[in-house]
């Protein structure tokens, strides 16, 4: 059959694919809307769904696109649904499932890229390129999806899925090694890409080279790295000049040459008091983070103590009775 075969088909019929790409939250108001939609009308647009071999001589199928309107279907009690039905190999199923919820924006980024990896994995002849065509992408594109599985911590793709990472941040964290990313999540989840991935990829260079050297790197710690101004800024600058007195004071700017070397120090953050801000932001920062984490730990302690006194009271008073 083409994908042009439309047939109505009994949801007990179909399968659901086990490595679906997103999950169904069935108390989103969405979602909701979906079923008594379904409900109302039927379902209007049909699913995909591949041919499975039978088990008991009845026709059986597996969903390749469309789990949100197959289980509102199930949910509004339909006993059937319209079905685009085409031959497909496993692999062929999970690039469809792929191409169609390239730009959905419920798939997990995580999760969409260990599909893409289990595009390449099944099939040992399909080269990078060819997939990124398939999926209407640049290779670049496809390099950074990937690279997200070198994130390995399981709450660090939390992060990433639940888009508290924004995936610039994400792909930039990928690339430092896993013992280093931990170091970068507080960052990765409060700097805009602006700052933030110039300071990752300084500290990418500091560690190939001192492995270049044979030697260790020195510990990561905060250094202001470059990047520009808002055009914003430059422009106010520009037409009225408020910041130039000071950070022309504190690189002591005597002459035309050393002035122009401020401006630009300026424009890239590289001057002064924009490094001492950044520092005493970063300080501010940090200093954030040790007070929740004081505080999570001594909500912590206070829960255990509590627990541990009602353990205790309820073992006394089972002595007592006795």
């Amino acid at each position: 059959m083409s994908q042009t075969d439309l047939k109505f088909v009994k949801l007990s019929r179909i399968k659901e694919n086990p490595v679906a790409l997103r999950n169904v939250n069935r108390q989103g108001e969405e979602y909701i809307a979906l079923v008594d939609s379904i409900r109302a009308h039927g379902v209007l647009q049909p699913i995909l769904v591949a041919p499975l071999p039978s088990e008991d001589g009845e026709d059986a199928y597996r969903l390749v696109d469309g789990l949100h309107r197959f289980s509102g279907a199930k949910d509004a009690g339909l006993e059937e649904i319209p079905c685009f039905v085409r031959d497909s190999s496993e692999a062929e199923m999970l690039v469809a499932q792929v191409i169609t919820n390239v730009h959905k924006v419920e798939t997990k980024p995580v999760e969409y890229s260990k599909q893409l990896m289990r595009i390449l994995s099944s099939n040992p002849i399909m080269s990078m390129t060819e997939l990124a065509n398939k999926l209407n992408k640049s290779p670049q594109w496809l390099g950074e999806r990937l690279g997200l599985l070198k994130i390995e911590n399981n709450q660090i793709q939390a992060l990433v899925n639940e888009g508290k990472i924004n995936l610039s941040n994400a792909y930039a964290l990928a690339k430092l090694p896993t013992d280093e990313q931990a170091s970068f999540v507080d960052r990765a989840q409060t700097e805009t890409p602006q700052v933030f991935i110039p300071a990752v990829n300084a500290r990418v260079k500091e560690l190939r080279d001192a492995k270049r050297q044979g030697k260790d790197a020195s510990p990561e710690s905060f250094t202001p790295v470059a990047h520009l101004q808002k055009l914003s800024a430059i422009k106010s600058e520009f037409e009225s000049p408020t910041v130039a007195t000071v950070v022309l004071a504190a690189e002591g700017a005597n002459t035309a040459l050393e002035g122009w070397t401020a401006a630009i120090k300026w424009a890239l953050h590289m001057d002064k008091p924009s490094i001492e801000a950044a520092k005493a932001k970063e300080a501010a920062r940090v200093a954030k983070l040790d007070a929740e984490r004081a505080k999570k730990k001594a909500e912590r302690d206070a829960k255990k103590q509590a627990e541990a006194q009602t353990k205790a009271a309820a073992e006394a008073a089972n002595v007592f009775n006795v």
